[in-house]
């Protein structure tokens, strides 16, 4: 399809008018416990996820992550898409409470896949991480530790993950600094004997470090050959700048990953001067509008990204469409869990990859009857043109 054609179709697109919004939050479970981060105790099994489904007067629908309330529902209906969002920029400010939604609307009104739509200026098959492996040892002795963590990459594995990121970061709150430090880098080392030499493998400090003990969980974890070190410490310019120096200067290829958790305003200056390597600001906290003009911006000082998804499995979809379409993209954060009632359209993980469909929108649904049970549960709303 020309660019003109879709331009045409678009302002047909933009005509179309919302009668009807949907909300229920749908529910999953992942294999085990997730445990604790360096700052914050054990995450359970559970996760959930809010999803909105926008409907317009000619039958058309989109799907997404949203927290959309009902008085807010109550204002999109009766407004024309061409009110809510606008190419190439996306969702205007009225429609920017249903972000996802709306990408999923126009994708599947013009009848493309959502990468399609966005560009497809990357690649249909997507490396995906399994970032599951938390803080789940406090309990057990180093030989213990080394059994548990070997489990878990071979669970990842056998759910079809090549790629893994460790939660680090023991010594910050669980464990004294240097008992903490050493449990870290067995763990890391474990997990990089149980992946394999071409495996990805990652850290996470969430933030549980000073300039000083990250050094040292670099220097500790040297062996297992880190791609990144993610949320070391908060960002501060002169700590990222000697991070960056002690990283060159002990042969290090460890990129820094940040913008996670409260980013200062001047986050974007340390991507630009290079003392950043990986973005990973939340992905529907901020929005597919918001991470399409932020990765433009970024791919002209070599910035790369690899937005924050932990918690939800349904980003996963619209994640994937995103990374399909720029050339600046580097892994997509997941998970295994299981999700009654997702439909997913095309989809499949296939050598570490998710490898994104050529159906229309972000390619998944929820099946009708999830909705129904939800409604009557009162565990969803439904909001309609009287």
């Amino acid at each position: 399809m020309t660019t003109t054609v879709v331009e045409q179709q678009l302002e047909q697109v933009y005509t179309e008018r919302i009668d009807a919004v949907e909300k229920l939050t749908l529910r999953g479970r992942r294999p085990r416990d997730i445990g604790h981060n360096a700052r914050i105790g054990t995450h359970g099994p559970r996760l959930s996820d809010p999803v909105v489904r926008l409907r317009t007067a000619g039958g058309g629908w989109g799907i997404g992550w949203s927290t959309l309330k009902e008085e807010e529902a109550e204002a999109l209906i009766g407004r024309t898409v061409g009110e809510l969002f606008r190419m190439p920029e996306g969702a205007t400010a009225i429609g920017s409470r249903v972000d996802l939604p709306l990408w999923d609307l126009v994708a599947r009104l013009l009848d493309l896949p959502l990468f399609r739509l966005l560009g497809a200026r990357g690649s249909r098959r997507v490396p995906v991480y399994d970032a599951s492996i938390y803080i789940d040892d406090l309990e057990l002795d180093d030989a213990g530790a080394q059994d548990l963590f070997t489990k878990e990459v071979e669970d990842g594995q056998s759910h079809g993950y090549h790629h893994f990121k460790v939660k680090v970061g023991r010594g910050a709150r669980w464990m004294a600094p240097d008992t903490g430090l050493a449990r870290d880098a067995l763990v890391v080392q474990t997990v990089r004997r149980a992946a394999g030499e071409a495996a990805h493998v990652m850290i996470d400090a969430n933030m549980g470090n000073t300039y000083n003990s990250a050094c040292d969980m670099l220097l500790a974890c040297a062996p297992a050959n880190i791609y990144w070190f993610e949320e070391p410490f908060p960002e501060d310019r002169p700590l990222n700048l000697a991070l960056k120096e002690f990283i060159e200067e002990n042969g290090l290829r460890t990129l820094v990953a940040d913008g996670e958790f409260a980013p200062p305003p001047y986050f974007f200056d340390l991507v630009e001067e290079a003392l950043i390597d990986v973005v990973q600001q939340d992905f529907h906290a901020y929005g597919l509008t918001w991470w399409r003009a932020t990765a433009a911006r970024i791919e002209s000082f070599a910035g790369r990204c690899a937005p924050h998804t932990w918690g939800s499995y349904i980003d996963r979809y619209p994640h994937a469409h995103f990374a399909a379409s720029i050339a600046n993209y580097e892994l997509l954060e997941a998970a295994p869990a299981h999700v009654p009632g997702l439909i997913d359209d095309g989809w499949s993980l296939v050598d570490g990859c998710l490898v994104v469909p050529e159906t229309p929108g972000c390619g998944f649904d929820v099946e009708p009857k999830i909705f129904e049970q939800a409604l009557m549960t009162g565990d969803a709303w439904l909001v309609s043109k009287r």
